[in-house]
């Protein structure tokens, strides 16, 4: 364990969207077990791991073509870039508005660009984590006997600009039919992602791709061997229009999550498709029980999506029973029309809150792993901590959710993220992250927690389990949150 950083702890407990899920990312998968094991002080014991689930769940997903397609449309998906203003593509407005037109009624879609580096695999470019199912793939390929390469993988919007420009003969309706059939103009093309690439057999031309016994393998099942390593088709046949006829030779890396969500259907005792493996999925589905959430979209919960200030008061509030406040409040960015706004003036009425300033909230700030406790130890009528056991390196006693931090822990609401000594070497003292963002699921965790705890008799005699409603108000010289 010594060596492993800060952030790597950081990574594993609020990594990016699917990140435990990743059948293709078994390492790291491996070193956030063995961190939550260094956290507890338990010994790991044989079991289904989280990936063995997964991987079950992506081989029951049976897809039809459109939801292989909706896996890629509605994934989510890691590095990419909000849509900017739309690239060139014939050199002129009015000819780039007709091809638009014409490329978007046959259905092809704008298309995000990344945001962070690409992975070199041989001379093309990937995102990391469809850099790391190719390279499974290709591995599971060459056992079962076949030579699978990438012909092309991420593109630019010069590069597709240039792909178009072979094909593109005019703007005239059979001229854009013709090249639109075949191929993406610039800003269309999936590709742009890093997230789909063009295969071919050895050196074949790909154009043939959907003859080979290499295809087959592929698509055998349902795809299935694609699929076990995040892989789905881009373009496949008998779909709704999606822009260029179909393409067997072009694949999208989407990931575990997004294959088993695409073919997910909701239920009241499984309500969201994207908390497989989490190990605060039972703490997620009683937050939907309870009608505190219905997650992110339909069918997800966004777990590992942070949490914001308005979503946390959100969040308190409904769990607290959507009680009616009266008071005032002096915070000129929560709107009254907002879907917050009850929640923050319930919160600063029972002194839950004080606001970032005296005029502000800051709605849309990530919270805190301390300002949430905090939250939940103010609903408590702020107790104290029988103990002086739980001492954390990084929560001085000046810190302003010292004592709430400390309750919590005591009282099994939080735990502990891990040892210090796992990141620096410097002490046995327990680490907190008190500055790190919550995200969705430990938020979740974190309520469901305090619930039981406030449902104890020598806490809540009503046994109701709701916040208590004797809360104090707070000096907001103290530490505004």
């Amino acid at each position: 364990m010594h060596g492993i950083s800060l952030r790597a702890v950081h990574y594993c407990l609020f990594g990016s969207a699917g990140f435990r899920l990743r059948l293709a990312l078994t390492m790291a998968a491996v070193l956030c077990s063995t961190l939550a094991t260094a956290a507890s002080g338990q010994t790991a014991e044989p079991s289904e791991t989280a990936d063995d689930a997964v991987a079950e769940a992506v081989a029951r997903s049976i897809l039809s073509a459109d939801e292989f397609l909706d896996a890629f449309d509605q994934a989510d998906l890691d590095g990419l870039s909000d849509l900017g203003p739309a690239p060139s593509i014939a050199g002129d407005a009015a000819s780039d508005a007709q091809i638009r037109q014409a490329a978007e009624s046959r259905g092809y879609r704008r298309q995000p660009t990344p945001d962070r580096p690409l992975i070199a695999v041989g001379r093309h470019q990937l995102q990391p984590e469809a850099a790391a199912g190719w390279e499974s793939l290709k591995a599971a390929a060459n056992e079962a006997g076949h030579n699978i390469t990438i012909r092309s993988a991420y593109r630019s919007h010069g590069s597709q600009r240039a792909v178009f420009h072979k094909l593109f003969r005019g703007t005239s309706a059979a001229a854009l039919d013709m090249a639109l059939t075949l191929v993406a103009p610039p800003g269309y093309s999936r590709h742009h992602t890093g997230y789909a690439i063009d295969i071919t057999e050895g050196d074949n031309d790909f154009n043939f791709f959907g003859e080979t016994a290499s295809y087959r393998w592929l698509a055998a099942d349902n795809f299935a061997n694609a699929k076990a390593h995040g892989w789905v088709p881009s373009y496949p046949a008998n779909s709704r229009p999606t822009g260029p006829d179909p393409e067997p030779w072009e694949f999208v890396w989407v990931g575990a999550v997004n294959i088993i969500c695409a073919a997910h259907q909701p239920t009241p005792t499984d309500p969201f498709c994207d908390t497989l493996g989490s190990q605060f999925r039972a703490d997620i589905d009683w937050l939907h029980g309870e009608g505190i959430t219905t997650g992110c979209r339909p069918n997800r919960f966004c777990g590992d999506g942070l949490l914001t200030r308005a979503q946390a008061a959100a969040l308190l509030w409904r769990y607290a029973g959507r009680p009616a406040a009266t008071a005032d409040i002096p915070f000129l960015d929560v709107p009254g029309d907002s879907y917050y706004s009850q929640a923050v003036q319930w919160m600063f009425e029972r002194g839950i809150t004080t606001g970032t300033s005296a005029t502000t909230f800051h709605p849309q700030r990530p919270v805190s792993r301390a300002e949430f406790v905090t939250f939940l130890w103010r609903m408590a009528s702020r107790p104290k901590s029988v103990s002086n056991d739980y001492v954390f390196a990084d929560v001085s006693s000046a810190n302003f959710a010292a004592e709430a931090i400390a309750w919590a822990v005591e009282n099994g609401i939080a735990d502990p993220v891990a040892y210090a000594g796992v990141a620096t070497q410097a002490s046995e003292l327990p680490v907190f992250l008190p500055g790190v963002t919550a995200n969705r699921e430990t938020a979740a965790a974190l309520v469901h927690r305090f619930a039981v705890h406030q449902a104890q008799p020598d806490d809540d005699p009503s046994g109701n389990g709701q916040a208590d409603d004797n809360t104090q108000p707070v000096d907001p010289s103290v530490q505004r949150v």
